[in-house]
């Protein structure tokens, strides 16, 4: 048995920011809000993507975390031990 029932999911939030994801029907609906004194949270973007694009979606995001993991791990390790040793000759 489905139902056509808004389903949501604990909310993403730093100190300004906030990313909801909720289900409607057979889409899932994303929304970035961001905080303004006064107001509280103002949605600013709300993307709806089907199954098929929020597989894709999920896949493109895996893949900037691991490119800014890597980079991140390049700049702060040591140079020194990256340097490539000859292996000796005997000639």
């Amino acid at each position: 048995m489905q139902t056509n029932a808004a389903h949501k999911f604990a909310p993403v939030v730093t100190d300004d920011k906030r990313i909801d994801l909720k289900i409607e029907g057979e889409n899932a609906a994303i929304s970035l809000s961001l905080w303004t004194d006064g107001l509280g949270w103002c949605t600013q973007k709300t993307m709806t993507l089907d199954a098929d694009l929020l597989d894709d979606l999920h896949r493109v995001i895996a893949a900037a975390r691991l490119r800014i993991r890597n980079d991140a791990d390049s700049e702060t390790s040591d140079p020194a031990s990256a340097r490539v040793i000859n292996f000796p000759s005997f000639a």
